[in-house]
C-alpha cells in the first residue's frame, strides 16, 4: 500500500488495518528515528524508542482520525516519550548511586552483616569487570563520594572524561544487577531499601 494519502491510511489504521499500520510504520519510522537520536544519543536507545511508540500509536489507533497531521503528532510523541526515558535513566542513574554510595552503612544485626557482606561482594566482582581507570573514578565519585571536578583534579584528567568513566560504570553495575542478581533494577532498590 503507497502512501499516498494520509488521511486514509490512518482511517484504515484507526480501524485495525495491519497492512495500512505497517505502511505508516515504514514511511515514519526513519523521520522518527532521525528525529530521536539526537535527544537520546544512542543508536539502540533510539530504536528501542521508536519501537515502543509504535506500539503506542498501535494500541491507541482508535485516536488516529483524530490528527490532521500525522508527521507533528508522532515527533510530539517522540519527543515527549524520549524526554520520559530521559527523565526515568536519570532517575534510575541517581537511585543506583545512592545505592552504591550508601551500601557500606554497617549495621549490627548479624542478618545485616551477611547481607552487607554479600552486597560487598557482589560490588568487589563488578569493580574487577570496569578498567583501573574507570574503577578509581568509581572509588573517588561513588565510595567516596567526591564531585567529578575533584576526582578530576586527583586523576589530572578533565570533568568529561571523569563523566564517561561514571557513565560507563553505572551501566555496568546496572547491566549486573540485573543479569547476576536476577532482578530488574528497580525491584533491586525496592529489595535493598
Amino acid at each position: 500500500m503507497a502512501m499516498t494519502n494520509e488521511q486514509q491510511i490512518l482511517r484504515l489504521v484507526g480501524e485495525g488495518d495491519e497492512k495500512a499500520f505497517s505502511t505508516l510504520f515504514y514511511h515514519y519510522h526513519p523521520v522518527l528515528y532521525r528525529f530521536v537520536l539526537p535527544i537520546l544519543k544512542s543508536p539502540d536507545l533510539a530504536g528501542d524508542a521508536c519501537q515502543e511508540i509504535f506500539i503506542k500509536i498501535w494500541l491507541d489507533r482508535d485516536k488516529l482520525s483524530e490528527i490532521h497531521s500525522f508527521r507533528s503528532y508522532l515527533l510530539t510523541v517522540g519527543k515527549n516519550h524520549s524526554l520520559n526515558l530521559l527523565k526515568k535513566f536519570l532517575s534510575e542513574e541517581k537511585t543506583l548511586s545512592n545505592f552504591l554510595l550508601n551500601y557500606n552503612e554497617v549495621n549490627h544485626e548479624p542478618e545485616e552483616r551477611l547481607q552487607f557482606e554479600e552486597y560487598n561482594q557482589f560490588i568487589q566482582q563488578v569493580l574487577q569487570v570496569l578498567s583501573p581507570q574507570s574503577r578509581e573514578v568509581f572509588r573517588l565519585c561513588r565510595q567516596k563520594g567526591l564531585s567529578y571536578d575533584e576526582a578530576a583534579g586527583i586523576m589530572g584528567i578533565s570533568r568529561n572524561v571523569i563523566k564517561k568513566h561514571m557513565v560507563k560504570s553505572m551501566r555496568t553495575f546496572r547491566i549486573a544487577i540485573e543479569k547476576d542478581l536476577g532482578i530488574a533494577f528497580t525491584t533491586a532498590v525496592t529489595l535493598f531499601f
